[in-house]
C-alpha cells in the first residue's frame, strides 16, 4: 500500500510491554498470563504456588534468558510521537525498535520483583523452552535520534507500577458483592 497508494505509516516494535497506569487502576490481565512480571507478582501475592525458571544455562552471566522490558507509558510517548511525525510530514515511513536497550535476566526481574513487594518467591528451576534465544534486546537508537524518543522507567518502576495494579486489582475484585 504504501509503494502502490503512498500510504504513509510507522511500525513501532516493541517485546515485553510491562508495567501498569501511575494511578495502578490500569494494568495488563490476560488469561491464562504468560508474561513474567505479572506471573511473578501472582505468586508473590499468593494466586501461584511458585515461579518457573525456564534454563539456568544460557551463555549470559547468571545463565538466565535477558529480555527487554519497556513500560506501557514510554509506548504510549513512542505512539504519540510517532503519529505526530506522520501528521506533520517530518516522517513518512519508519520502523522503530522500542526497548530500555538494557534487558535484564529472569534472576533480575524476579529479584526486583522481591525487593519492591518485600517478599520471597519460590522457583522452580527447568529446562529451558525449544528456540528461547539467551538475549533478546532492542535498540531504540533510530526512534532517538529521529523523534527523540527513549525510554524512562526503570525496571523498578516498571515493576512498582505493575504491583501497585495488582494489589489494587486484588483488593477490588476480592470486596465485590
Amino acid at each position: 500500500f504504501a509503494s502502490a497508494y503512498g500510504l504513509n505509516y510507522v511500525v513501532l516494535r516493541y517485546f515485553n510491554a510491562a508495567g501498569a497506569h501511575v494511578s495502578g487502576e490500569i494494568g495488563e490481565d490476560h488469561n491464562p498470563e504468560t508474561h513474567l512480571i505479572p506471573i511473578i507478582l501472582q505468586h508473590l501475592l499468593g494466586q501461584r504456588d511458585k515461579i518457573s525458571v525456564f534454563g539456568t544455562d544460557y551463555n549470559t552471566p547468571d545463565g538466565t534468558c535477558i529480555r527487554d522490558y519497556i513500560h506501557v507509558t514510554d509506548l504510549a510517548k513512542a505512539h504519540i510521537l510517532a503519529l505526530a511525525a506522520l501528521l506533520t510530514g517530518k516522517k513518512k515511513t519508519a520502523i522503530y525498535n522500542l526497548g530500555n536497550g538494557l534487558g535484564y535476566s529472569v534472576k533480575e526481574v524476579i529479584e526486583t520483583c522481591e525487593k519492591v513487594t518485600g517478599r520471597k518467591a519460590v522457583i522452580e528451576y527447568t529446562d529451558r523452552r525449544p528456540g528461547d534465544p539467551a538475549h533478546l534486546v532492542a535498540s531504540s537508537q533510530k526512534i532517538y535520534e529521529e523523534l527523540g524518543w527513549k525510554a524512562e522507567y526503570s525496571l523498578k518502576k516498571i515493576i512498582e507500577s505493575a504491583w501497585k495494579w495488582h494489589q489494587w486489582k486484588g483488593s477490588k475484585w476480592s470486596s465485590r458483592p
